[in-house]
């Protein structure tokens, strides 16, 4: 359905990655499906780049491959599919922000802007599970490797 970059993503990601890959789009496939409507409104939004560029910059291990707290010490499969669903949930939520004027398009670009409103609720600046202050680099991060993973 989306058109990648394979080079980037061979480039960009770690070998251990290119061993989840198959898995990681069998599951957005499955809940593309199931959330059709949502994804027919925002075809723009490439979940197969999102999806891996989540995955690359939350870099975790065993039961926290992408960082997903509420599924923490399950296992990649289930890690994904908490991902691609939350992908999903804050696509109509940000939709609905937009709509009601709660959030005011920061970027140019929807696919940019709604990952800026996902950053704030995926890794919010300032949250007490973020000492060292990181989650500031996650939304920039996961723009440029979005962008380097879409074609």
């Amino acid at each position: 359905m989306w058109n990648l970059n394979w080079y980037n993503i061979w480039k960009y990601s770690l070998p251990k990655f290119w061993e989840e890959i198959p898995l990681i789009f069998a599951i957005v496939d499955e809940y593309t499906e199931k959330y059709r409507s949502i994804v027919d409104r925002n075809k723009d939004i490439n979940l197969y780049a999102l999806s891996l560029a989540v995955r690359r910059q939350e870099n975790g291990g065993k039961g926290t491959e992408f960082g997903v707290m509420a599924a923490k010490g399950t296992d990649l499969e289930e890690q994904a599919r908490w991902a691609v669903v939350t992908f999903l949930k804050n696509i109509e939520r940000w939709e609905r922000a937009v709509r009601e004027g709660n959030w005011k398009p920061k970027y140019p670009s929807r696919e940019l802007d709604y990952i800026a409103y996902l950053g704030n609720r995926w890794a919010p600046v300032g949250a007490s599970n973020d000492p060292a202050g990181l989650n500031q680099y996650w939304i920039p991060n996961v723009q440029r490797l979005y962008l380097l993973y879409k074609r």
